[in-house]
């Protein structure tokens, strides 16, 4: 089976946390992680938007690609804090690469949001072991053309009853030949859980594979730069090639559609413009110029 490394990317911004009704004045944090279905291969990171060196001790921060919200203080009831962090996960996922679309339409994403609370300043020195008093977890449906864009109040449990607001965003943002380890589910784990995993493993599967199909045959050292691949490899790459570049161009123009509606909805935002790109026209282009490539090569 060919694969493909898909790049999803992420975009998660909390805003306001409101108490409705927190029992406890104190100190609270929220705590957000992507979660990615353990059935599919993947590598997660997590960056800060805006995050400069010169952070305080209780800004915001990533630690093992969870992202930690700054520390704020809870006194009164009703009150609203700003809490005003942006993050953004890049989620790298391993795919049938015959099947790229639907394999990243079935992906299981989830975004854990955290509650932490302390009452302690002396415990605010080591943020880490800030006990959890409430959990959410959002299912993102996910579609690689049209991507995802939501805002969704969060609230937590009764107990500890708030609220904080959240928007994400997420895209399609590449598709490439294996570049990244991944670590595989074990053989004998039911739906990707319960079993070791396999460790790190590099994609066995050449560019040359991947392109031109697994009936692709490597050229001996005597066939040299002379060796041509056969007409059935060439359809494959030509195939495969258009198949992923219609998928991005699609990715694109959903994002640029939201992008525009956007701006139209939102007037007073600063003016921006995202090129347009019709998608048949760009494919056939890109296409054409691929074709170009292969006849000059073969006049080597």
């Amino acid at each position: 089976m060919s694969e493909v490394q898909g790049t999803v990317e992420f975009s998660v911004e909390l805003h306001k946390f409101y108490n409705v009704d927190l029992f406890q004045r104190g100190y609270y944090q929220i705590r957000v992680t992507l979660k990615v279905s353990s059935r599919i291969p993947h590598r997660l990171s997590a960056s800060i938007v805006g995050q400069t060196d010169g952070g305080s001790l209780h800004s915001a921060c990533v630690h093992e690609s969870t992202v930690h919200s700054r520390v704020f203080q809870i006194l009164y009831r009703n009150e609203e804090v700003p809490v005003n962090d942006a993050v953004v996960f890049r989620a790298h996922l391993l795919l049938d690469g015959e099947r790229v679309e639907e394999a990243l339409s079935e992906v299981d994403f989830q975004l854990k949001v955290d509650l932490h609370f302390t009452d302690s300043e002396q415990q605010l020195r080591d943020m880490a072991g800030v006990p959890v008093i409430s959990s959410r977890a959002l299912r993102l449906h996910f579609h690689p053309r049209r991507g995802l864009h939501h805002q969704v109040p969060v609230m937590f449990d009764y107990f500890h009853l708030s609220v904080i607001s959240v928007t994400v965003h997420a895209a399609l943002v590449a598709l490439q030949q294996p570049l990244i380890s991944f670590t595989r589910p074990g053989r004998g784990s039911w739906l990707g859980r319960g079993g070791p995993d396999t460790g790190p493993e590099q994609s066995s599967l050449s560019l040359e594979n991947l392109v031109f199909g697994a009936g692709y045959c490597k050229p001996t050292s005597s066939e040299g730069s002379f060796y041509v691949p056969s007409e059935h490899c060439m359809q494959h790459a030509y195939k495969w090639h258009r198949e992923l570049c219609f998928l991005l161009l699609h990715a694109y123009r959903g994002l640029r559609a939201y992008f525009l509606t956007i701006m139209r909805d939102v007037p007073e935002l600063p003016h921006m413009e995202l090129e347009s790109l019709a998608v048949e026209e760009t494919l056939s282009q890109l296409c054409s110029e691929l074709q170009v490539i292969r006849e000059l090569t073969s006049c080597f």
